[in-house]
């Protein structure tokens, strides 16, 4: 349990390092907001997701799960919410200092 906290962590962190830091998107909260969105994503993706990917990745190979987690259900709803989150703040891009 502890373990599949920790991949959704990292997998919200990853997402939000590349929007925030790589594409400089201007995000409500900044890092850290969008680190929390993109876990709460991750997690929601997961539990709506897992079923239908698990069927489809099963049928490619023996699956691309670590632990409990489905790691693509898990990036597909992180990356999903925090583009959720950038077209709410209006698509904003942060300005080079």
């Amino acid at each position: 349990m502890i373990i599949d906290f920790l991949i959704y962590l990292a997998i919200g962190a990853a997402v939000s390092w590349f929007f925030f830091y790589f594409r400089r998107y201007d995000l409500f909260g900044g890092f850290w907001g969008a680190g929390v969105v993109a876990v709460i994503g991750a997690i929601l993706a997961t539990f709506l997701l897992q079923k239908p990917l698990k069927i489809a990745l099963d049928a490619l190979q023996s699956g691309f799960g670590f632990s409990n987690v489905n790691i693509v259900a898990a990036v597909i709803g992180g990356v999903i919410s925090i583009m959720l989150l950038s077209k709410i703040n209006g698509g904003k891009k942060r300005k080079e200092y």
